[in-house]
């Protein structure tokens, strides 16, 4: 598809608007994020070392914990010894690099 092709397919067929920036909707996720959790909820999320995981856990944590009390956010990590010789420590500490309440188990 010709460049203006593909422009006119997203705007005009597929009903997108132009304004789309990853920072807007980073805002977005963290917004919706706040609000369906409520600040009197503790969050258990669970971590297995893969990218999608730690990805996660580490927007999630920068959603809640803004203005919030770390400690209603709890990460775990398992080491099942299924991962890669040394990728559970660098999970560990990539997230802790991060300022999350990782506990390991």
């Amino acid at each position: 598809m010709k460049p203006h092709m593909t422009y006119y397919f997203r705007l005009y067929i597929c009903g997108l608007q132009g304004g789309f920036t990853l920072e807007k909707r980073e805002q977005q996720c963290n917004d919706y994020t706040r609000r369906i959790v409520r600040r009197d909820k503790i969050v258990v999320m669970l971590v297995n070392g893969g990218v999608d995981s730690a990805v996660c856990a580490a927007l999630f944590h920068k959603a809640l914990l803004q203005s919030d009390d770390s400690s209603r956010v709890h990460d775990i990590h398992i080491d099942n010894g299924f991962l890669r010789k040394d990728e559970s420590e660098q999970v560990v500490t990539s997230l802790q690099q991060l300022g999350l309440n990782l506990r390991v188990i």
